[in-house]
């Protein structure tokens, strides 16, 4: 279910996102190091484009929170009821859009995806 929802999520972003293997930490309390093996969907760009991507998601309504890890932000659906589904690609893509719209460049500054999973 995780996996086929990552590559719903990439399919609904587009070119900029791709689906990739990585870890979910589950961990807490007396286990904190814990993690599972789960399919993330990744928007690269550079340094500061993504980190100002993530910024704008995080204050959007409703905030999403992901990670970033070598200049990809890092979404991973294992922390999102599939209900909000929807939601949560329609506040990526508005992020996208005025995130670009609002920053001259950011287009020079997005990574092609390297592959497809």
């Amino acid at each position: 279910e995780i996996e086929a929802r990552a590559k719903f999520w990439k399919r609904s972003l587009g070119r900029r996102a791709k689906a990739v293997d990585g870890r979910s930490m589950i961990g807490g309390g007396s286990l904190p190091e814990e993690s599972l093996p789960t399919k993330l969907v990744s928007i690269a760009g550079t340094g500061a484009w993504v980190t100002g991507l993530a910024r704008r998601l995080r204050a959007g309504d409703p905030p999403v929170v992901g990670r970033i890890a070598s200049d990809a932000l890092l979404l991973d659906p294992r922390t999102v009821a599939p209900a909000e589904d929807a939601e949560l690609i329609a506040a990526v893509k508005k992020a996208l859009v005025s995130f670009d719209s609002g920053s001259g460049r950011a287009q020079d500054r997005l990574r092609e995806p390297q592959d497809e999973r």
